[in-house]
């Protein structure tokens, strides 16, 4: 099977409680950038954005795309699946989550996206890349394909940027339409719409999987954050002797300048430091269809 020659939605997907970060519109802008690159016809992808001002979204977006695009609502994905008429679905989730789920007027549980999948009428197969904080707790749950009432429901695929952790954006500069753009991206995600774009065979085995996109953006997010992390330690240095100074200087005199020093002071080393204890590490559910799964 081939999912961009075959019938497949890609969908580009961002809920929030509030108002999205911008930082997370350019990741979708850059998916679609790269889905394009690909070859997936604009008419296959469906984004999904929450958000009041949705001119502006739509102003974002352009930089990753000269063709019309329909930006809907996240819960609008949950009331079209269920008239769909593709396939195959491939998803991109960014934005923020939590212990409770995809971040959301109400969180997206694991459950109600699982079920969501699996309940589309048509569906044979989807492949979801999770690049939210916590992604690891849609991991573990039952996205093998089964058998009710002599049918087999859809295979499921998710892919995590993170597990029982917060997940990373680090800062990139990269090419759109409208020119260079730098922006603190999910580093996963990033990584995983670079190999679409731009497919490598890491398996080795003549074939272009989704297996291949994991590994691919494994190796690149790992990397990414292994150099983050090592500046992140060099640079703390330093700020540790400002703290420290800071920190003296407002015992000694405790006037409202040397408290605001000291806890500005204070912030930025402990931001500094707190990089170096987040752990990430990506996973795979499903990986056996993974590896037979071909995107071109």
């Amino acid at each position: 099977m081939s999912l961009i020659d075959e019938n497949t939605k890609w969908v580009l997907f961002l809920s929030a409680e509030n108002e999205p970060e911008v930082r997370h519109i350019n990741d979708i802008a850059y998916g679609l950038l790269c889905l394009e690159k690909a070859g997936v016809s604009i008419s296959n992808i469906a984004i999904y954005i929450d958000g009041s001002d949705r001119a502006l979204i739509e102003n974002f977006l352009k930089s990753g795309t000269s063709s019309p695009i329909n930006i809907k609502k996240s819960a609008d994905f949950f009331t079209d699946q269920v008239n769909n008429i593709h396939d195959n679905v491939v998803m991109f989730v960014t934005g923020h989550g939590g212990p409770l789920g995809i971040d959301a007027a109400k969180p997206i549980t694991p459950h109600q996206l699982l079920n969501c999948l699996k309940s589309s009428p048509n569906l044979r197969h989807a492949v979801v890349y999770l690049g939210q904080c916590y992604a690891g707790i849609f991991n573990y749950i039952g996205a093998g394909s089964k058998i009710k009432n002599g049918h087999a429901d859809p295979e499921i695929i998710f892919l995590g940027a993170t597990n029982l952790h917060e997940s990373l954006s680090l800062h990139t500069t990269e090419d759109f339409l409208t020119g260079p753009m730098s922006w603190l991206a999910n580093i996963f995600l990033l990584f995983a719409f670079k190999w679409f774009s731009s497919p490598v065979d890491i398996d080795g085995d003549g074939r272009f999987t989704i297996m291949d996109s994991y590994k691919y953006a494994g190796v690149g997010s790992n990397s990414s954050n292994k150099n983050m992390k090592t500046n992140a330690l060099i640079n703390s240095s330093d700020l540790q002797v400002k703290f420290v100074a800071a920190k003296q200087a407002y015992d000694a005199v405790q006037t409202t300048m040397n408290e605001v020093a000291y806890k500005a002071a204070y912030t930025n080393y402990s931001t500094q430091a707190s990089l170096l204890y987040i752990h990430q590490e990506c996973w795979v559910l499903n990986a056996i269809p993974s590896q037979r799964m071909e995107v071109i």
